[in-house]
C-alpha cells in the first residue's frame, strides 16, 4: 500500500519568498501509519508533487485558504485511481463540503481515527466521516522526523514541534477553540524534548497557539529547554510580561522572538478581548519588557473591527513606530468558517464572497461598518506600503547591527521578513484586495 500526504498551497503560485510554517499534522499522521505502508509527505510550499506516481490513498490536510486547491487536487488523484481523505481544520468545520471532493473526512484530532481509518480502506470499508474525541496527549505519538523536512534559513523551513493543544479564549475570528477545545492539553515534558532531538537541528519553531497558556507547565518546560542549547521562536498572550521570571525562564530556553496577537490598537476592541490588556499604555509597557529580556516582539493586527474607523491605520503605524516594533503582521479581518464571525456577518449579509481562495487575511470579502470595503483595502495597503518602505526597512535592520546582543537567529528573521514583506506587497494590490465593491 502507498501513502501520500500533502499540505497544498493556496491557488495562487507558489510564493517565491515568505515564512513557511511546517506542517506537523501530517508528520504525526505519517507516524501513526503503520510501518508496512509506504508513506511520503508533501508540503506544496516547499517542494513540488510528482503526479507521475501512484498512490493508493492520498490524504489532504486543508486550511480555508487552501481548501480549493485541495479540492482541485483530489479530482487529479482521482482521476489517477487513488482514493483521497480529507482533514485539517477546514475539513473539520466543512465536512459535507468537503466529502463532496473526497472518500472520507476525518474531523478534528486524528490520534484514535487515523489507524481506524487505514485499517478500513484495507479492509475496503472505509467510512465517509471519521471523528474522535480530543487526544490524551500524554500518550500521543511524536512526528515522524525523517520525512521531506527542508531546515534552510533561506527556505525559512525551521523544524515544528508542539507541546499544548486547546486555547482558553474564544475569539470571535478564531476557530481553534471550537475545534480543540478551550482546556489546555499538555505533551509530557520529555516527549518534547525527545521530539526536539529526533529533529536534529538548533532553531526551531514552536508551534503552541499560546506557550505560556499554563504558566507552571511553562516554567518547567522552559528549564528543560535550557540545557539543550536550541534557538526558537513562538506564539504567546503578551501576558508573559506580568511575569517576570517566566520571561526570564523563557530567554535562557532559547526564546529569540514572539509572534503575539495585539490585533488591535483600537481602545474599543483592545476592552473586548482577554487576551490583551485594556490600555495602549499597559501594551507599550509589556512591549518594553519583553523586548528588554532580548526577546523579539513580533505583534499581529487584524483591520476591519467593527469600531475600526479609518483612523485606526494611522494609529497602528504610530503605536509600531513609538514602539521601535522591527517586525509585523498586518491581515484583514477575515470570517473563516466555523467562527462566530462567520455566522455573524453571514446573518447580518454582509459577507460578499465565500470563494475560498479570497479568505487570504489580505482580501475583503465582508462588508465593514465604518468604512467601505474599497476603503479598507487601499488604506491596508497605504500602510504596509509605508512600513515596508525601503527607508523604513534600512532604520529597522541597522538597529540590529549589534548581532552579539542581538543573536543571528533575530537579525535574519528581521531581515527576511522585510524583504518578503515588500516583495508580496505589490502582487497583493493588484487586485485592490476587495473581492467585489
Amino acid at each position: 500500500m502507498k501513502l501520500l500526504l500533502v499540505s497544498p498551497r493556496s491557488s495562487k503560485k507558489k510564493a517565491p519568498v515568505g515564512f513557511k510554517v511546517p506542517q506537523l499534522a501530517l508528520h504525526i499522521l505519517a507516524a501513526l501509519t503503520p510501518e508496512d505502508v509506504y508513506t511520503r509527505v508533501v508540503d506544496e510550499q516547499i517542494s513540488d508533487i510528482d503526479f507521475s506516481k501512484d498512490y493508493d490513498l492520498v490524504g489532504i490536510s486543508i486550511m480555508t485558504a487552501t481548501a480549493k486547491r485541495g479540492y482541485r487536487l483530489a479530482k487529479k488523484f482521482k482521476e489517477h485511481g487513488s482514493t483521497v481523505v480529507f482533514g485539517g481544520i477546514h475539513a473539520s468545520v466543512m465536512p459535507e463540503e468537503a466529502s463532496n471532493h473526497g472518500d472520507a473526512v476525518l474531523i478534528g484530532e486524528a490520534e484514535d481515527s487515523w489507524p481506524m481509518l487505514i485499517e478500513d480502506f484495507k479492509n475496503n470499508s472505509l467510512k465517509r466521516i471519521y471523528k474522535s474525541p480530543p487526544c490524551l496527549l500524554p500518550k500521543a505519538p511524536l512526528p515522524k522526523r525523517n520525512i521531506d523536512i527542508d531546515r534552510s534559513i533561506l527556505g525559512y523551513k525551521w523544524p515544528g514541534f508542539y507541546t499544548t493543544r486547546g486555547c482558553p479564549y474564544n475569539c470571535e475570528f478564531c476557530s481553534v477553540s471550537d475545534v480543540y477545545g478551550r482546556k489546555i492539553r499538555h505533551l509530557s515534558i520529555p516527549l518534547v524534548i525527545k521530539d526536539i532531538e529526533n529533529a536534529k537541528s538548533k532553531i526551531f519553531l514552536l508551534l503552541d497557539d499560546n506557550v505560556v497558556a499554563d504558566r507552571k507547565y511553562a516554567k518547567d518546560l522552559f528549564e528543560a529547554l535550557a540545557p539543550l542549547k536550541i534557538e526558537w521562536g513562538g506564539q504567546s498572550t503578551i501576558s508573559i510580561a506580568q511575569d517576570s521570571q517566566l520571561l526570564k525562564l523563557c530567554h535562557e530556553s532559547g526564546c529569540r522572538g514572539l509572534f503575539i496577537g495585539l490585533e488591535s490598537v483600537s481602545l474599543g476592541s483592545m476592552s473586548r478581548m482577554r487576551k490583551t490588556f485594556k490600555t495602549i499604555k499597559e501594551n507599550e509597557d509589556a512591549i518594553k519588557k519583553i523586548q528588554d529580556a532580548g526577546i523579539l516582539f513580533h505583534p499581529s493586527f487584524v483591520f476591519g473591527f467593527d469600531d475600526d474607523t479609518k483612523a485606526i491605520f494611522d494609529d497602528t503605524l504610530e503605536f509600531l513606530y513609538k514602539n521601535r516594533i522591527t517586525t509585523a503582521t498586518f491581515n484583514i479581518l477575515t470570517p473563516y468558517p466555523g467562527t462566530n464571525l462567520y455566522q455573524r456577518l453571514k446573518k447580518e449579509g454582509r459577507l460578499i464572497s465565500e470563494d475560498w481562495d479570497n479568505y487570504n487575511h489580505s482580501t475583503v470579502v465582508f462588508r465593514p461598518k465604518n468604512m467601505t470595503g474599497r476603503e479598507l483595502a487601499e488604506a491596508y495597503f497605504c500602510l504596509r506600503k509605508d512600513f515596508y518602505s525601503l527607508s523604513n526597512i534600512c532604520r529597522r535592520i541597522t538597529r540590529l547591527t549589534d548581532i552579539s546582543h542581538t543573536g543571528l537567529v533575530q537579525f535574519f528573521y528581521t531581515t527576511f521578513n522585510n524583504i518578503a514583506g515588500r516583495q508580496t506587497l505589490i502582487e497583493s494590490y493588484k487586485s485592490m484586495n476587495v473581492h467585489s465593491l
